[in-house]
């Protein structure tokens, strides 16, 4: 959003302001002689004019009309028709609380209006650049342990109003506020509900906008959200990634909790292919590969969890909530997850009031190190790999690569990808990082710095 003070800061301009409030909106810059421009305006513009006759209802007229137009201020072009403001412009600009700037001679119109579009140019890039980065943080919120409230609440910031979470009737589900919504936007998702998930929904008042999306198929749920009158474009696409994302969140939280244990038993007792088939069935597939996970305190936020144990994907392992302890077993394909069920109580063993999280396999040498020297050596080692955009895919790679000997296609196997493509993962692995895989010691020192950044 562009206000007057921006334009009266440029001094190229040599704006001086007379009266009014410098903070007002500034939409765009109009140019008139007219008696009565006001059916050419649509509200918000600085209205520049140089006075070439005085109009017949007065200075005072002209102002009144100006401000039941919502034009936002007045610049007044001196040195041509006047040599200054007319003192009468001055007094019935300030009795209509009218914003009132001088524009100098040497100034042209032009040159205004080409410094108010520049400013708005940028206020947009700068609107999506921000845009970009909430849609950013939006995926990190959904994929911590409160997926739906934490992709609530950054919706909501971003808005600047309420959100919440309906279910296909309209019920609340999750919310950013104990109101509840709107009655209006409930009417409007009955009319809409039947268009699947395209279907979308706004209403415009003079306080405020509501939008309406759904979150995925039809009849799977909405979300609503408050924001101001005039929505950002930002703002919307924002709404867009965040219902898109809460579909996917209600989806997987959506598997009946008997069938999910009824699966997971099937998957760890080694009977993979019927739980696949069930998991299926469910629609949420199994990840594969995988890593089992013995927790305590809080499970990992997936679906495939009982009261001990639980399966993820091995890049979606993150630091475990307060009050939680989880120890992960090594990365398995999904037929093989059985193995990974002693592993990861074993690694459960030595977690602790200060260690959250083990891993199977890690052994105990890390532990044994000073962690205020490994942590910040560790981190600073494998900073490459956080700098480009595969790092993850990268560290579980290093990971499955040394747990397998450096063997390429039992890398390969446990990953669930072809041999080339763990050929490809090393390859990028040793040009980020300055080493040599094949090298033993390269390889203990990639373990070293593995291990003390995940045990931190």
């Amino acid at each position: 959003m562009v206000v007057l003070a921006d334009l009266l800061a440029t001094r190229s301009l040599d704006l001086r302001l007379l009266g009014g409030d410098p903070s007002v909106p500034v939409r765009w810059v109009a140019t008139s002689e007219l008696d009565d421009p006001t059916a050419f305006l649509e509200g918000g513009e600085l209205l520049l004019t140089t006075g070439l006759r005085t109009p017949r209802a007065g200075w005072a007229g002209w102002t009144e009309r100006l401000r039941a137009a919502g034009v936002s201020g007045v610049g007044f072009g001196t040195g041509l028709s006047h040599r200054a403001v007319p003192r009468t412009l001055v007094g019935a600009a300030a009795a209509q609380g009218l914003a009132l700037v001088e524009v100098p001679v040497p100034t042209p119109f032009i040159a205004v209006s080409r410094r108010l579009a520049d400013l708005l140019r940028r206020g947009e890039n700068d609107a999506e650049a921000a845009a970009a980065r909430t849609q950013r943080d939006l995926a990190v919120d959904a994929a911590g342990p409160d997926g739906v409230g934490a992709v609530l609440r950054r919706v909501a910031r971003s808005a600047g109003g309420p959100a919440w979470l309906l279910d296909p009737g309209g019920a609340v589900r999750a919310a950013t506020t104990a109101a509840p919504p709107p009655p209006e936007a409930v009417a409007g998702l009955h009319r809409v509900r039947d268009q699947g998930v395209r279907a979308a929904w706004r209403d415009v008042s003079p306080q405020r906008s509501l939008l309406l999306r759904a979150t995925g198929s039809a009849g799977s749920g909405w979300l609503l959200v408050a924001c101001a009158p005039a929505t950002p474009r930002a703002v919307s696409g924002t709404v867009g990634t965040a219902a898109a994302l809460l579909g996917l969140l209600t989806a997987r939280a959506a598997v009946p909790a008997g069938l999910a244990e009824a699966t997971l038993a099937l998957l760890l007792e080694g009977r993979a292919d019927l739980a696949a088939r069930l998991a299926e069935a469910a629609g949420a597939p199994l990840p594969d590969p995988l890593v089992v996970v013995r927790w305590t305190g809080s499970p990992p936020g997936t679906p495939w969890h009982d009261d001990r144990h639980a399966v993820l994907a091995p890049g979606d392992v993150r630091d475990p909530p307060p009050g939680a302890r989880w120890g992960v077993s090594t990365t398995l394909p999904a037929a093989r997850a059985a193995e990974g069920v002693r592993p990861a109580g074993a690694a459960h063993t030595r977690t602790g009031p200060h260690r959250a999280l083990a891993r199977a396999g890690t052994g105990a040498l890390a532990e044994v190190l000073d962690p205020g020297a490994v942590r910040p050596w560790s981190r600073q080692r494998l900073a490459p790999l956080a700098a480009v955009e595969d790092g993850a895919v990268l560290r579980a790679s290093a990971r499955a690569f040394l747990e397998h000997h450096g063997a390429r296609q039992p890398t390969a196997d446990a990953l669930g990808v072809h041999r080339n493509t763990v050929r490809h993962r090393v390859a990028r692995l040793e040009a980020l990082l300055g080493i040599s895989l094949d090298s033993a010691a390269d390889r203990a020192e990639l373990w070293l710095a593995l291990t003390a950044d995940e045990a931190g």
